[in-house]
């Protein structure tokens, strides 16, 4: 499924796409997935008294992380064969589940996201890891797709600082005009992608839900200088190219 040529281009521009690749089965447990784990996130902001929980707003924009073992058939999807194959295609035989997130905009006022790496949300050096972002709706420009600069547009491959939006919460690593390239695609698409990649999406303007989930993968442990700790998940998932997950 993933052609030399694609492998080529992560190495040279820091993505490729896979178009229509998800099944309409798969496609509709990422959907009940994203209201179920919605619903919960405003039972959670109605237990805190509050309408935002870090950068997710609520009936706005929607950022749900580390679920994946609490809707049932997610974990048939994140530790499947397909993103096994796309590990091995962009970091390895060597393989961590990372981080896992659904990303949701609402419709007519769903907000944007800035321009950032995903390693920018770290805050310190790390090996490079492999973002995976399903389309679990068509994604038009409308409705706020993922924005990336490739590598030879920015002309940037490493991680940079940045600065935290007080307003939004969003972290912010590039502040230049480049337009960088829209992911206009069907639902079903992954759109793949280095954590070096700058990416961005702008505000959802259509009068439906605009919803991402997205996975990513470490070619080994990523553990905080500080803590001496892994950061996030950093569930095995391959070894010497066996899937070796037991959950």
């Amino acid at each position: 499924m993933i052609s030399d040529e694609q492998k080529q281009q992560f190495i040279d521009e820091g993505y490729f796409i896979l178009d229509s690749v998800l099944s309409n089965e798969t496609l509709e447990l990422l959907r009940g997935a994203c209201d179920i784990l919605i619903d919960r996130m405003h039972s959670e902001m109605d237990r805190l008294g509050t309408d935002q929980i870090h950068i997710s707003h609520r009936n706005q924009r929607y950022h749900i992380a580390k679920q994946y073992a609490h809707v049932e058939g997610l974990k048939e999807y994140v530790f499947g064969e397909l993103m096994a194959d796309i590990c091995k295609a962009t970091i390895g035989k060597n393989a961590y589940l990372f981080y896992d997130q659904y990303v949701a905009k609402a419709a007519e006022v769903g907000r944007p996201f800035a321009w950032h790496q995903d390693g920018g949300y770290l805050g310190f050096p790390h090996t490079p890891y492999v973002t995976v972002w399903a389309a679990v709706d068509d994604m038009t420009a409308e409705n706020g797709t993922v924005t990336l600069l490739p590598y030879s547009e920015v002309g940037i491959r490493s991680l940079v600082d940045h600065i935290r939006n007080e307003e939004s919460g969003d972290k912010v690593g590039y502040f230049g005009s480049a337009e960088g390239l829209q992911a206009i695609v069907p639902a079903g698409t992954l759109v793949v992608f280095s954590s070096l990649v700058f990416h961005c999406s702008s505000a959802n303007r259509t009068d439906a839900m605009r919803r991402a989930y997205v996975t990513q993968y470490s070619p080994q442990v990523i553990r905080d200088p500080a803590a001496k700790v892994p950061k996030h998940l950093a569930v095995p998932f391959l070894e010497n190219g066996s899937n070796i997950y037991d959950g």
